[in-house]
């Protein structure tokens, strides 16, 4: 699993650092009321859950499409390149997701001890620098006997490794080697998986942003594509990757942005048809009575369940063709210790994040053309079977919702909970919760979410604050 510890927490000072780095994404990057159109045609997964294989009862009350699962290298080649051992995967895992038809994707990390210098699982594989088909290249060797295994089972969907943006003393590192390291680990990877199955796809590591952007480095996606450009076999190998892998936690409007930022990279090479994943986010309730723990973004369970459905409805908008919420169930749990991610708590019992990440799958079903619509003091997300609403401030306010041909509308939060509100003179007034301030002095989480049915004809949404100050949302 994908190693998120408080450890890694940035200090407020950071988080500062990126609420700046965040202002410039959105006012030079990306038009604040311009919606963008998502780009799921319905034809793939779109709601998964990381290691849903850990807690199956739950996975399958979820009803999430996919997941994602760890192919741990050092686990199934402990040996050497001749070791294979199929048990290094829990075949329960696999087994539970065929019964429930979910597609699993599995992320493939960790160098065995043997097949580099150091012995470090986050170690630089020897051999990358040989042919893909070499035996002594024994990163591409194992990606081939893998691809070749489990193709057979339906498995067609790769990562490969995880946040090698990280660099040692920053972290949880998990790849050691510089970009040069990565895109000939990606290389070797991608041939591999292609020659062993054509219908492989191929999905780049999860990068994070934040620890490249609180360092002033460039993006990890820009560099290591300046480096895959300068390779003249590149293009005729789609660039050695099918898709990029995002990394996104906690703070609601940087779905957004940071979406918005990779997409601009990738078109800066002409790749922005690639595919875009949010393979890991979520917000950690740290506050959780039943597992709280200190660290900065002390965030409530109300707040956790509020983030799935803006960051899910936020990434439709954005054009990403799949998330996973990271992750489905908290094992290997130490209270007061353990950061507290899953859906699931270790005991079994559900957090509001997993209703409201089933609410997401409701919501947004089949949705096509999700749209976003801000003028910085709140968001509408249309497209799916309601309007999704939320406070972007810590001024608590109200929505003026303007319709015809129904006497009333019906509003639901994060949590389930509904409720009715009248439709008077053609506009239903329901209320606008600000965002909960936290330990930092900018709204990490925005205000809890309204869910609207709206059975009759939308004309127009506007967002009034407390303060009196009107500003439309829509149209």
């Amino acid at each position: 699993m994908t190693r998120k510890n408080v450890a890694a927490s940035p200090g407020i000072a950071a988080h500062r650092l990126r609420r700046f780095a965040l202002l410039f994404l959105t006012l030079f990057l990306f038009g604040q009321t311009v919606p963008h159109a998502a780009a799921q045609d319905g034809s793939q997964p779109v709601f998964g859950v990381v290691e849903a294989g850990a807690h199956p009862a739950a996975a399958e009350q979820l009803g999430a499409d996919w997941e994602r699962l760890t192919f741990h290298w050092n686990k199934f080649q402990p040996g050497g390149p001749d070791d294979f051992n199929p048990e290094a995967i829990s075949n329960a895992a696999l087994e539970s997701a065929r019964a429930a038809g979910r597609q699993v994707v599995g992320l493939i990390k960790d160098t065995p001890a043997w097949a580099s210098a150091s012995g470090s699982p986050a170690a630089v594989p020897a051999g990358l620098d040989l042919p893909h088909d070499d035996p002594a290249n024994h990163f591409a060797s194992f990606v081939r006997r893998l691809v070749t295994h489990y193709s057979t089972q339906g498995i067609h969907h790769w990562i490969i490794w995880n946040e090698p943006d990280i660099r040692p003393g920053e972290g949880s590192v998990e790849f050691e080697g510089e970009v040069e390291d990565y895109f000939r680990l990606l290389k070797s990877g991608y041939l591999a998986a292609r020659a062993a199955d054509p219908n492989a796809h191929i999905q780049m590591a999860g990068l994070t942003w934040w620890y490249d952007s609180e360092r002033g480095r460039e993006p990890y996606l820009l560099r290591l594509l300046r480096v895959i450009s300068a390779d003249p076999d590149a293009r005729r190998h789609n660039w050695y990757f099918d898709g990029i892998s995002l990394h996104i936690y906690f703070t609601t409007s940087t779905v957004w942005s940071l979406t918005g930022a990779y997409r601009h990279i990738l078109s800066q090479f002409g790749l922005q048809s690639k595919a875009i994943w949010l393979t890991e986010y979520n917000a950690s309730p740290r506050r959780d009575p039943a597992a709280a723990i200190g660290a900065p973004f002390s965030l409530s369970l109300e707040q956790q369940a509020d983030f799935i459905v803006q960051a899910s409805a936020l990434a439709l908008a954005a054009g990403v063709d799949r998330m996973a919420v990271y992750k489905l169930y908290d094992d290997n749990f130490v209270p007061g210790q353990t950061e507290p991610w899953g859906l699931v708590r270790a005991d079994g019992s559900l957090r509001p994040a997993f209703h409201a990440y089933q609410q997401v799958m409701a919501i947004f079903a089949g949705a096509r053309n999700v749209r976003r619509y801000s003028n910085n003091t709140a968001t509408l997300i249309t497209g799916g079977t309601r309007l999704v609403l939320w406070n972007d401030t810590f001024e608590a306010g109200e929505f003026m919702i303007a319709v015809s041909g129904t006497p009333e509308v019906q509003v639901a939060d994060a949590y389930g909970s509904q409720w009715t509100v009248e439709v008077a003179n053609g506009t239903a007034i329901l209320d606008a919760p600000p965002a909960e301030r936290v330990d930092v002095d900018w709204v990490v989480v925005a205000g809890p979410v309204r869910l609207v049915t709206i059975p009759g004809n939308l004309r127009s949404v506007a967002f009034r604050s407390a303060s009196g100050v009107t500003a439309h949302l829509y149209p």
